[in-house]
């Protein structure tokens, strides 16, 4: 069996596999012996069949078998296990060639981990969101728990804009009530965005008993009769009937309401407040950390266009469709069109592809690895005051299925890997407003450089093209003037050969 290695550029190489059919006849002829030894026909007793009709029947899918175990066999003696090339992506048999009596031709493509030096980032800025809770904001959260514990209760009273009105809406035409168009026992709070304004106006100091007439703007919404539109006449005319007006008893915040909401772990106001603060708190953080790790990815994306392997980017995209084949019952969807899916999803698939090389580039430089105290400090965290279960015991049902103890690890590593890579930025701590401008002004620079390179490309071209045809009217030119004439382009078929 003879192999030769073509490299097709800086990270992609083809591995041609040729063998004589004489060299892969004593495993086609042992394949074929086993075909023939579970084979049942009628007429022959099992395993008796003549090789001749197994070699018909069987033949050629025997044959194609034996050259896939052939080919596995080459490609890992002869690429899988030399160090000279660091495979990256799933290894491809683009060409296979091979039946009975017949030679074995084959070829595979493999994509191998670019070289690459990390770029210096100590002048690269990225923006780090810092917020701090207000005491107002906490009020806010506690006025919510008391709204959702609030028993709504009737009231002989004009309606508040945070009260509920319960309304029967007639509409009108010409003034005159259209049959069929009454909906009863409609219920709204005043405050709630869905209810128009001029309904709101027109309800509030109303008790219950009273009726007005309302216009409604025409909208594009069409959830329920407060926001459908009619396209006729662009408004719709109502006669509104108050039934009731109700109030939100909203309840004290002692002991009992405290306990209540903190399922009996706090007692007083000021520790319900505390905790409301560090969760809320907690939120935010969590948020910024998302951000800064989606601006170091971006960065580093951006910093570092080495080229990515064909294979690695299929790798990736066979994944994108695994996954929506698990959230669709291990099926694709109906009409699901892979290659329109394929081709959307290239871009991402290629970046994502990027960024697990330079993770693994900056896991190497900073020599990272997950230790127990990384596992315990994980587990710890995830089962925070959960008394029903202890870290350890939660420790144990990861390491009862390997598959999520990885993904733990792969957690912690990433983790490691941005506190490492912070190291290197210069990290601006900037509030919301400040963070939102940074975004917008970034984006607006990148817009520019996109359209400032496709502009440069474009140029390029055109110049490349104009340069082309005036070398050809030179060429043409001196031809004449030589007394010749000019030479014929090559014949296409030559061209592409």
């Amino acid at each position: 069996m003879e192999t030769t290695i073509k490299q097709l550029n800086e990270v992609e190489y083809e591995l041609d596999i040729t063998a004589p059919a004489a060299d892969l006849a004593p495993d086609l002829d042992k394949a074929l012996r086993a075909q023939r030894a579970r084979t049942t026909m009628k007429g022959f007793r099992p395993g008796k069949v003549p090789m001749s009709l197994v070699r018909k029947m069987y033949g050629d899918v025997i044959a194609y078998g034996v050259a896939e175990e052939a080919v596995q066999r080459a490609y890992e003696d002869t690429i899988a296990g030399n160090e000279a090339y660091d495979v990256f992506g799933q290894p491809q048999l683009i060409h296979l060639d091979f039946g009975l009596d017949r030679d074995l031709h084959a070829r595979i493509r493999f994509g191998v981990r670019p070289t690459f030096e990390l770029a210096d980032l100590s002048g690269t800025e990225i923006y780090r969101l810092v917020r701090e809770v207000s005491d107002e904001e906490v009020d806010q959260q506690i006025e919510e728990l008391r709204r959702d514990r609030a028993d709504l209760l009737p009231v002989d009273e004009p309606a508040g804009e945070d009260d509920l009105v319960v309304v029967d809406m007639q509409r009108l035409e010409g003034g005159m009530p259209i049959i069929g168009e009454k909906e009863e026992d409609v219920s709204f709070f005043l405050n709630e965005e869905r209810v128009f304004e001029e309904l709101r106006q027109a309800l509030k100091g109303k008790k219950a008993g009273a009726t007005v007439r309302v216009t409604l703007p025409d909208e594009d919404e069409e959830e329920g009769v407060l926001e459908r539109p009619d396209k006729s006449t662009g408004a719709r005319v109502y006669e509104v009937t108050v039934k009731e007006v109700k109030r939100l008893d909203l309840p004290e915040v002692d002991e009992a309401f405290v306990r209540e909401v903190s399922w009996d772990r706090l007692q007083t106001e000021e520790e319900l407040r505390e905790a409301i603060r560090k969760e809320m708190q907690d939120a935010w953080a969590k948020q910024s950390r998302e951000l800064l790790e989606s601006q170091i990815i971006e960065q580093l994306l951006a910093l570092h266009p080495f080229p990515i392997p064909e294979a690695a980017i299929e790798f990736f995209l066979d994944a994108f469709v695994r996954d929506v084949k698990q959230r669709n019952d291990n099926q694709l969807p109906e009409g699901f069109d892979e290659r329109a899916f394929r081709a959307a999803n290239r871009g991402e698939a290629e970046n994502q592809a990027r960024w697990m090389l330079i993770r693994d580039k900056v896991v190497e430089q900073e020599g990272l690895a997950v230790t127990d105290a990384d596992y315990d400090a994980f587990f710890e965290e995830m089962v925070g005051d959960n008394d029903a279960i202890t870290p350890a015991q939660m420790r144990q049902f990861y390491q009862s299925m390997p598959e999520l103890m990885d993904q733990v690890e792969q957690r912690l590593l990433s983790r490691k890997v941005f506190d490492a890579l912070l190291e290197r930025f210069r990290v601006i701590d900037t509030d919301q407003d400040g963070f939102v401008e940074a975004m917008k002004a970034r984006r607006e620079a990148d817009a520019a450089a996109q359209t400032a390179a496709q502009t440069a490309a474009q140029t390029t071209a055109s110049d490349a093209e104009t340069g082309t045809e005036a070398d050809a009217e030179a060429d043409a030119a001196a031809g004449t003037e030589a007394g010749t004439e000019p030479e014929a382009p090559a014949a296409e078929e030559e061209t592409s050969a």
